[in-house]
């Protein structure tokens, strides 16, 4: 009789249970050992260079988080921050606070990204609660927007989280997205783009009423849905009109913040001065689960002006190790500079994609901003239909015999190094991609 395996893995395929036996789940997926830097090793020993997701921001088994976190461990391994608190809860919410932008001024520490997003939307409810205005109730976002897998976070996700759990929060609306490569039927620059998302969303926010509705929610560029990258010029214009009807913003900078895009605030840079901002995967560099919500000044007083509560969070809110973790992530990413390194080695890398893949009869775009860079694959270049699932299974047994861990999701490949990547491992990105892809033609 055979050993089941135990473990359900999230966003995975799980292979019918009858036939799911230890042996035949590592000999599916990879099973890695240990991790240095931008590296990983499987159990066989091979190295993969690490480019999976944007949480590792600092690169793995870095020293000084390591050694902050045994610190923190030994002294106070845990304590809670509900109606108590430990000194390094605050010393990291001024940190992300002046980091991020002075208009912020209260920050909620959650356990993931989607847990800041939850955080956010209930916090913009309560605002309008405490206003007396109650009926400010419903949530826009974009579609192929991805904010996360709770109630709330899930039911303003367009990539089919609420299509497989059937019914989520009501209210929630879906306006179209200015992609760069793919925008809306009938635009044909990036401000005709803009202009026509604009006027979608206005006649949204009228047919539903500017009285009905709480927040936008926006990623300053789109992750999971592909590294989407939007005009510059439609943050400014949505922050305009937004306040034209008095709704709020909420900036899902879970994946862009803290450095990823090149900026602590990507969209404080865009111009988009949200009323709360969300991130998390910067935060502790996947050395510890934990997310923030930042509100600004108005928020605040709206809700805590005259005191107030929060009935909202975890028992493992502002864990004291989280904070130890974060409080050195933080500071690496400061002093060495890791945004600007972001910036310099995001180009590096376009540069040297541009170089190498453009005339490939498969590659559509070739984009990103800071250390977020994805390639998309198209059957053929002017109708830009996508790649097959069977297409891109086989680039990625290519790229893993290249050394190479991306994140291959929807006809994209979705690459993001730690920040402090260096140019030879740049290079190494390069080359084994080009490689990979030069054997799929």
């Amino acid at each position: 009789m055979h050993t089941s395996y135990p473990v359900i893995h999230p966003f995975t395929w799980m292979p019918p249970s009858g036939s799911l036996t230890p042996e035949a789940w590592y000999g599916q997926y990879m099973c890695l050992e240990r991790g240095e830097g931008s590296w990983v090793y499987d159990t066989q020993g091979k190295a993969y260079l690490y480019a999976t997701t944007a949480v590792p921001a600092v690169g793995l088994g870095h020293w000084q988080v390591i050694r902050a976190m045994k610190e923190q461990m030994e002294q106070l391994s845990f304590a809670s921050t509900c109606a108590q608190t430990h000194n390094l809860v605050q010393v990291l919410a001024e940190k992300l606070i002046s980091l991020c932008s002075r208009r912020y001024s209260k920050v909620f520490f959650a356990n993931d990204g989607s847990g800041a997003v939850e955080t956010a939307m209930r916090m913009v409810r309560q605002h309008f609660i405490t206003r007396g205005e109650a009926r400010r109730e419903m949530f826009i976002s974009l579609d192929g927007s991805y904010h996360g897998t709770t109630y709330g976070s899930g039911s303003v996700t367009h990539l089919g989280i609420r299509e497989m759990f059937g019914k989520g929060l009501e209210g929630c609306l879906c306006a179209p997205t200015p992609n760069l490569y793919r925008p809306p039927a009938g635009t044909d620059s990036p401000e005709s783009a803009a202009a026509f998302c604009l006027k979608e969303l206005e006649r949204i926010i009228v047919e539903a009423g500017p009285e009905n509705i709480a927040a936008v929610l926006i990623e300053p560029i789109q992750a999971v849905n592909g590294i989407v990258l939007m005009p510059e010029s439609f943050f400014k214009q949505l922050r305009a009109l937004t306040r034209q009807y008095g709704i709020l913003v909420i900036a899902d900078e879970v994946t862009t913040g803290l450095g990823r895009a090149g900026y602590w605030s990507l969209s404080e840079h865009y111009g988009l001065e949200p009323d709360v901002l969300a991130v998390s995967k910067g935060l502790t560099g996947g050395y510890f689960p934990m997310g923030a919500a930042l509100i600004s000044d108005a928020l605040d007083s709206s809700l805590f002006g005259e005191g107030g509560i929060l009935l909202h969070g975890s028992t493992q809110c502002g864990h004291p190790v989280g904070c130890a973790a974060a409080l050195a992530v933080l500071d690496i990413i400061e002093q060495e500079r890791l945004p600007d390194n972001a910036l310099l080695r995001g180009k590096d890398l376009i540069d040297g994609f541009r170089e190498s893949l453009d005339d490939h009869p498969c590659v559509g775009d070739i984009r990103g901003q800071g250390l977020m860079v994805a390639l998309e694959f198209v059957k053929d270049k002017h109708t830009k239909e996508p790649v097959d699932y069977e297409w891109g299974k086989k680039l990625t047994k290519l790229l893993h015999g290249e050394g190479v861990l991306g994140n291959y999701f929807n006809g994209i490949l979705l690459m993001y190094p730690p920040l402090n990547i260096n140019e030879e491992e740049c290079d190494f990105l390069i080359h084994g991609v080009s490689r990979a892809l030069r054997r799929m033609r």
